[in-house]
């Protein structure tokens, strides 16, 4: 197995490769989550990945919501194309209402499945 690997963008997330399977992203609390931060997630894990696709684990801390543009960049083709499956880790009710838009009306890419617990997602993700 090989050792974590954290790398900060721009103050407010942190991308850790958990194993040669999964990466984990955690976006910080109260925070504006904009399109650049999304390409820059990509960027991260390209890096880290050696250009590969992982399972996802992303975390979003409370009362952080992506903008429509992060979240069309983030399901299209060119912002998954790292990705095998994405598990989403929400705190907040307003959060679960965007999440759910997100994934049942403007549809991901790749799998994609909304949870409240981190625990929960692993799973899930290391299910499929």
């Amino acid at each position: 197995m090989r050792q974590n690997n954290i790398i900060i963008l721009n103050g407010i997330s942190q991308v850790t490769l958990i194993d040669n399977a999964m990466v984990e992203t955690r976006i910080e609390k109260d925070r504006e989550f904009e399109l650049k931060d999304a390409q820059q997630m990509v960027d991260t894990v390209q890096t880290i990945g050696n250009s590969r696709k992982f399972l996802h684990l992303t975390i979003f801390g409370e009362r952080t919501v992506p903008s429509k543009e992060a979240r069309q960049f983030s399901i299209s083709k060119s912002g998954s194309q790292f990705k095998l499956a994405e598990a989403i880790v929400v705190q907040s009710l307003s959060q679960k209402m965007v999440f759910n838009f997100m994934i049942n009306v403007e549809r991901p890419s790749v799998r994609t499945k909304l949870f409240t617990s981190i625990d929960e997602a692993k799973k899930w993700l290391y299910s499929l």
